[in-house]
C-alpha cells in the first residue's frame, strides 16, 4: 500500500517522464522506423529521427531514484 507521499512522488516521476505518452511515442517511432526501412533507403535512420523530442533528457541513475523515493532497504539476518 502506498502512502500519499509515495503516491505524489510517483505522480511527479510519471509527469517528469511524460508517462504513458512517452511510451506511446516510442512505439509509434518504432513503427515509423520499421516502415521507413521496409520502403527503402532508410538504413542510416534511427528511432530518434522519428521522436517528437529526441532523447536529451537526463537519465536518472539508480542512486538518484533511490534517494528521491527514500528507498533504504534493511538487511535481515534470521
Amino acid at each position: 500500500m502506498l502512502t500519499e507521499r509515495e503516491f505524489r512522488q510517483w505522480d511527479q516521476y510519471a509527469a517528469r517522464r511524460m508517462l504513458p505518452t512517452r511510451r506511446l511515442e516510442m512505439y509509434l517511432a518504432q513503427i515509423a522506423l520499421l516502415i521507413a526501412r521496409t520502403m527503402g533507403n532508410a538504413s542510416e535512420m534511427t528511432m530518434s529521427d522519428f521522436l517528437f523530442d529526441p532523447p536529451g533528457e537526463p537519465v536518472d541513475n539508480d542512486e538518484a531514484v533511490k534517494q528521491a523515493f527514500g528507498f533504504s532497504p534493511r538487511n535481515r539476518k534470521d
